[in-house]
């Protein structure tokens, strides 16, 4: 039998239970992969934003030297995901 390996992006990690039977195949093992240093290029790809803004954005999180910015992915998602929950300092005004 051969082995076949899924990469899914997501804010939430996905609904599978080992042993269920998915897309023709048994899962044998869930495991969450290592922390990946992604460049400043890809991330502004990935967020449609230009690279400067990356690097403006991420300047204390940077894990590179000041020529390569590296920046660790999920640290990256929480700041420059618009869709991430950001709080609002304080409860919400009553009129």
């Amino acid at each position: 039998m051969k082995t076949f390996q899924l990469t899914i992006e997501a804010d939430k990690p996905p609904q599978v239970l080992v042993g269920e039977n998915v897309f023709g195949g048994v899962v044998k093992e869930v495991k969450l992969l290592d922390t990946v240093l992604l460049s400043s290029e890809q991330l502004a790809a990935k967020y449609n934003i230009s690279a400067q803004t990356v690097r403006r954005k991420l300047a204390g999180y940077n894990q590179g030297l000041s020529t390569k910015c590296l920046y660790n992915a999920a640290i990256a998602d929480e700041i420059l995901n618009p869709k991430a929950k950001k709080s609002t300092g304080g409860p919400r005004r009553k009129n």
